[in-house]
């Protein structure tokens, strides 16, 4: 069997190819023309949205900045506070060191009323320190450490008491175990011709 060719004229053809990109074509805008309307229809949410955010960051901002001007202020105010405390707890103390001196300085003065004057204070003074978490540290006797130990001199002493603390000419202080003041210390310190010998 023969299979029937069917001719058209070449313009025919070309005019079909031409219907179908014009297809493509307006298919192609009614897309575009369907996203810009939903662009459009989208872009006041976004508008507003972008206006929220914006309204919530210049309030974070403003209360930040009221936060930090209001830490600014009682910041001193707290140092205040803490410098009040503090003599506020000393002042028996500053009392009873002035009635030991009143009692020393009479012309019957009795060793032992100074010595059980002295005892108390330093009682008082164990309290406080303890109320505001001081400790008293002690190195005599112990090998020199340079975080909590300032050395002042040192001494020749024999190889065993190399780098021991040999006197303490200030107490070491530390408050929840940061240290204030360092012991002011002796150092024992082995000299070469001691350990040839």
């Amino acid at each position: 069997m023969s299979k029937k060719r069917h001719f058209r004229p070449q313009g025919e053809e070309d005019v079909k190819e031409e219907d179908c990109r014009e297809q493509e074509c307006c298919s192609e805008q009614e897309e575009n023309h369907e996203q810009s309307c939903q662009e459009e229809t989208q872009t006041p949410k976004q508008e507003d949205k972008a206006a929220l955010y914006l309204e919530q960051l210049v309030r974070l901002q403003a209360d930040f900045e009221n936060y930090r001007k209001r830490t600014e202020k009682e910041k001193p105010q707290l140092i205040n506070y803490g410098k009040f405390e503090t003599l506020k707890n000393l002042l028996p103390l500053y009392d009873t060191l002035l009635k030991a001196e009143k009692e020393s300085s009479k012309p019957e003065a009795n060793l032992q009323h100074i010595k059980q004057g002295l005892k108390m204070i330093f009682e008082q003074f164990d309290k406080f320190f303890k109320a505001e978490n001081v400790k008293i540290i002690s190195a005599k006797g112990k090998p020199y450490d340079p975080m909590t130990q300032e050395v002042i001199t040192t001494l020749a002493c024999p190889p065993e008491k190399d780098g021991i603390v040999l006197e303490e000419l200030a107490s070491g202080v530390e408050i929840d175990g940061k240290t204030v003041r360092p012991a002011q210390v002796i150092v024992g310190k082995c000299s070469e011709e001691t350990e040839q010998k």
